[in-house]
């Protein structure tokens, strides 16, 4: 294929528009060409001004998916689909029908009968698929992937994460589908484990495997979930698994919390310890033997658009992707057996939430109503050290919880609980 791809996007606001700011930075050095824009009519009355930059660039703009399938496919090379999460594979299979390489944002869909109908698209249509779980690239996941892969560190006997991103109401109302388990027939279950900290999940997976290119999955699987806002979803997650590795796997996920945590992630393996923290990946790593090491991501403004380069440079070069739904498939595979943990999400009592008014950091940002447990923060903290669930601390707001260990190996569509809630 001669340079450069040929590319569409969709939307012009959120995400998307980092989409396109992905593509025109790739512009730069040959490897992208932005062609065409969905840009739906809402969004045009919304943000008049990027229309008016896009199409001063000449960019073609369509007013809905269907008429750029049904009319301008045949004009690029690659879709970049940056959608509702129940979107994302009814949209990739259609543009791979239509032809089309795909660049789908992560969390590949809701359940995992989805991502393997993707796959099995995939296939069919000897395209390229990557999803958009953008560490994968990054120095510092990469490098300790390696370790784990070469022996240095060898395999990984035990993974702890730790995440709270506090959000708001206003996060919640800004789409149809935030905070939702389904809309109709769609299943989305949108959390911080399938949504905001999903990358974080996805990391401790590719990580807890020492083959490359390969992720772990979960053997067992024991889930507690809770919810704080007024929303059908779960706003405070918390797992434990025994991946099909043997890795012994311990998450908290949050939005819920008082005090921003970024992400933490500490892996004992064995030949050594690893601690990997923050966006930027700061990781510290003791040996066994005494020495350590330290690295952590490039900082450069367009580090999160590394993984958009490599599938642009992987299809130019007619290679594999970094980040293909086979191997996103573990993501979705652990959110639905989560949910079959606890297919009733507890609803915290609102003796134990505190409503207050507080900054948002989620863009834009600003003074917005949140819904917080009160013990949250120091709940959280204690239970990452003693590797507990909630209900095991006796927290007064646990009560009730229903969960059990779950058994997902063969586990091939969601749901199997009676109901989920």
């Amino acid at each position: 294929m001669t340079k450069p791809l040929k590319i569409a996007t969709i939307g012009l606001g959120g995400y998307a528009y980092d989409h396109i700011k992905a593509v025109n930075w790739l512009a730069k050095d040959g490897l992208t060409e932005l062609i065409a824009v969905v840009a739906l009519p809402s969004d045009r009355e919304r943000l008049p001004e990027r229309v008016d930059e896009l199409q001063k660039k000449g960019v073609v703009l369509y007013e809905s998916i269907d008429q750029f399938l049904a009319t301008g496919a045949h004009t690029v090379d690659v879709l970049m689909c940056a959608v509702g999460i129940h979107q994302h594979v009814p949209v990739s299979i259609a543009a791979l029908r239509a032809g089309l390489h795909v660049y789908c944002e992560k969390p590949i869909a809701g359940t995992i009968q989805e991502v393997d109908a993707l796959i099995d698209a995939q296939k069919q249509a000897q395209k390229q698929v990557a999803i958009g779980f953008q560490y994968i690239p990054s120095r510092s996941v990469s490098e300790l992937k390696a370790r784990i892969c070469d022996g240095r560190l060898g395999k990984v006997k035990s993974v702890k994460l730790m995440c709270c991103w506090p959000r708001s109401k206003r996060y919640y109302e800004r789409n149809n589908w935030a905070g939702r388990l389904r809309i109709g027939n769609d299943w989305i279950l949108d959390s911080p484990a399938n949504n905001a900290n999903a990358h974080f999940l996805f990391n401790l997976l590719y990580l807890s495997s020492n083959q490359p290119s390969e992720a772990a999955r979960p053997a067992k699987l024991r889930a507690e979930l809770y919810r704080a806002n007024k929303i059908e979803s779960t706003d405070l997650t918390q797992l434990q698994f025994v991946a099909d590795t043997g890795t012994d796997c311990y998450v908290i996920l949050s939005h819920c919390g008082w005090e921003r945590t970024r992400p933490i992630m500490q892996l004992t393996c064995e030949n050594g310890e690893a601690i990997w923290q923050g966006d930027f990946g700061e990781t510290d790593i003791r040996y066994h033997d005494g020495s350590t090491e330290h690295f952590e991501n490039d900082r450069f403004e367009q580090w999160r658009y590394q993984i958009v380069r490599e599938f642009a440079e992987a299809i130019l070069a007619n290679e594999a992707t970094l980040c293909p739904p086979s191997l996103a498939r573990a993501h979705t595979l652990t959110i639905n057996a989560m949910h079959e943990s606890c297919p009733r999400i507890h609803t915290v009592p609102d003796e134990y939430i505190a409503e207050i008014e507080a900054l948002e950091d989620y863009p834009p940002q600003g003074k917005e109503l949140f819904r917080k447990i009160k013990d949250h923060d120091a709940a959280m903290q204690k239970a990452f050290e003693e590797t507990k669930l909630f209900s095991e601390l006796g927290l007064p707001w646990t009560e009730g919880i229903e969960s059990a260990e779950v058994d997902i190996q063969g586990y091939s569509s969601f749901p199997k609980a009676a109901k989920i809630s």
